[in-house]
């Protein structure tokens, strides 16, 4: 089969290419899916470029990757079902997550059955980022009804799956901090109020908020603590990039999380668990309408290391998706 590969850590462009690998068995317990469609998050350009070099062994190598595949979400066809697989047959429409998607062919358990109204492409979108939109609200800002929500970076990957599934949860009012052409995107997802940062700093306004998901990761500690309503939650998604090859944004996370020590409004980060349920949950908020996956651009798979550069410039609006 074909699949995007990467021998060495790398910028995409200079690393990624296209190669003939083995296609995979499934296991007993394992779905074989013909992929129809990936999407692009940050953490598979992390997982190329590996800026953080501490981090490499945790990545996979500290020299150079062990494993050449990479990719995590996917959408495609049930071509076979191991023999231990129940609730799946050869023909069904699924999506999903397993290591190596960007495949044509990926061995995965965890998947769900695709919704009709959701197209191939919509459906490898969602995820790796909506499930961390979902467990960043849900779990970690424990948020309840009507309680209040603020998303920082509402544009990308997890920011566009952040504001509609706040409001999906119950919350009172969600309001959405992004760059000026992103305004009008964050108000067809739902937000009930804008910020446009180039504007207005949110962190200066009079609001107060019971939940702040923080995708960009553009303000100090001392300045969203006074923002948060008291026992209020920061959850860190994400960080802006720091200069330093060692740790990257890391620094930034670890300092925020150090100082919500004292007091009681807290920061927590958290790293996304892929489980069967929660890819329930979002099958069932795509199937309601709830949710509908915001795509900026399509690539074609020969282009796909085009599309982890782009990522990694940190401008993208909405999701990145690659058609095999």
């Amino acid at each position: 089969m074909l699949a995007a590969v990467r021998t060495r850590w790398g910028e995409p462009e200079q690393v990624v290419e296209l190669k003939r690998v083995p296609k995979p068995e499934p296991a007993d317990d394992q779905v074989l899916v013909r992929v129809r469609a990936t999407s692009i998050n940050r953490a598979d350009y992390y997982f190329t470029a590996a800026p953080m070099i501490l981090l490499r062994p945790t990545m996979g190598g500290f020299l150079k990757p062990k494993s050449q595949l990479i990719g995590t979400d996917f959408s495609g066809v049930v071509e076979t079902v191991g023999k231990d697989v129940t609730g799946f047959e050869p023909g069904d429409e699924v999506f999903g997550a397993h290591t190596g998607a960007f495949a044509e062919y990926v061995a995965a358990r965890m998947l769900a059955l695709k919704p009709a109204n959701v197209t191939f492409e919509e459906a490898a979108a969602v995820s790796l980022s909506a499930l961390t939109a979902l467990q960043a609200l849900r779990d970690h800002g424990r948020l309840g009804t009507g309680q209040s929500v603020l998303v920082n970076g509402a544009s990308g990957a997890v920011g566009t799956f952040a504001v509609p599934i706040a409001k999906a949860l119950g919350a009172g009012a969600v309001t959405a901090v992004c760059r000026t052409h992103n305004v009008e995107q964050a108000r067809e997802l739902g937000a009930d109020r804008v910020i446009d940062y180039t504007q207005d700093d949110f962190t200066e306004g009079a609001e107060r908020y019971d939940v702040i998901v923080d995708i960009a990761g553009s303000a100090p500690w001392r300045r969203i603590r006074r923002v948060l309503e008291p026992n209020g939650r920061l959850v860190m998604v994400g960080a802006q990039a720091s200069g330093n090859p060692l740790i990257g944004p890391l620094g930034h996370i670890l300092r925020t999380w150090i100082a919500s020590r004292f007091g009681s409004r807290k920061a927590v980060f958290f790293v996304a668990k892929f489980n069967q349920p929660d890819l329930e949950v979002l099958r069932e908020l795509l199937e309601s309408g709830k949710v509908r996956p915001a795509i900026e651009r399509v690539y074609p798979f020969a282009q796909i290391a085009d599309a982890l550069t782009e990522m990694g410039e940190g401008h993208a609006r909405a999701k990145l998706v690659v058609t095999l």
